[in-house]
């Protein structure tokens, strides 16, 4: 298990500034390289972290929001829309591949075992075959009550748990490998959540975007542990990524700007 972030300093770092290049959602694709959505001028593109440079673009007819690695080499990126559209990644250049046809519009995605997990609007939570397959679905008829309102960013664990953010009712839904819920977590840290992550099964680090903080959480234990806020010079983070290899912590506050933050003193 990765050391406990509570006890971790984090030093800010030099920040990654893109310019014009306004992104919706970011992942880490290897220790030097991080994939961004950029909506308004409908791409996908491919950002060294040590030099700023992009390294890769593609661009597409529809703006791509949400994105998740599969495997080293193939991602997925979804456009609010009812396709998902996977790419390439052979080292620093970008390729589109095929693309998948759902019966709802997609937002978030996620790899989940040799599938994918999907949240979607009208608001619910599916898991999905890559050829666009239900596996099992969750929303607020199966529910009976209103579960979700707005679902966005997901990530997943290696016990199988499946977390999903929902800025509309200011949480995060834990789920298992049928859907069913297992944990909620809400409360004053977590207004707005965004950009959701998994470091183990029982670290998860999140945005807040309305309280201007990035928040860990230990599911084993329900707690929560602001690690950054308005006095570490957060406002309003919408996206983090995480390199275990290089200890760093990539923050995104605003459209254009990724902070950048060296851990140390982890037990």
């Amino acid at each position: 298990m990765f050391s406990d972030l509570t006890t971790a300093k984090l030093e800010q770092r030099p920040s990654i500034q893109l310019g014009k290049q306004t992104f919706q959602d970011m992942v880490l694709v290897s220790p030097n390289r991080i994939m961004l959505t950029v909506p308004e001028q409908s791409k996908v593109i491919l950002v060294n972290t040590e030099s700023g440079q992009v390294l890769s673009d593609i661009v597409f007819k529809e703006k791509p929001k949400f994105l998740c690695m599969i495997s080293e080499n193939l991602a997925a990126t979804t456009f609010m829309t009812k396709t998902i559209q996977f790419i390439q990644v052979n080292q620093n250049k970008l390729k589109a591949d095929s693309t998948t046809n759902v019966d709802v519009k997609v937002c978030g995605i996620a790899s989940y075992s040799n599938n994918l997990v999907v949240s979607y609007h009208p608001p619910g939570v599916r898991i999905i075959t890559k050829d666009g397959r239900t596996i099992r679905n969750l929303d607020n008829t199966t529910t009976g009550r209103e579960v979700f309102k707005n679902p966005r960013w997901i990530t997943t664990t290696t016990d199988g748990s499946i977390y999903v953010t929902d800025w509309g009712t200011d949480a995060i839904t834990r789920l298992d490998s049928s859907l069913t819920i297992l944990q909620t977590f809400s409360g004053d840290m977590l207004k707005g959540p965004h950009g959701i992550i998994s470091l183990n099964k029982d670290q998860l680090i999140v945005c807040s975007w309305e309280n201007s903080s990035v928040v860990l959480i230990r599911p084993s234990t329900s707690s929560m542990t602001v690690l950054l806020d308005k006095q570490r010079g957060i406002k309003e983070p919408r996206y983090v990524c995480f390199c275990k290899e290089q200890k760093k912590l990539y923050v995104a506050p605003n459209a254009d700007t990724i902070l950048v933050y060296k851990l140390s003193n982890l037990n």
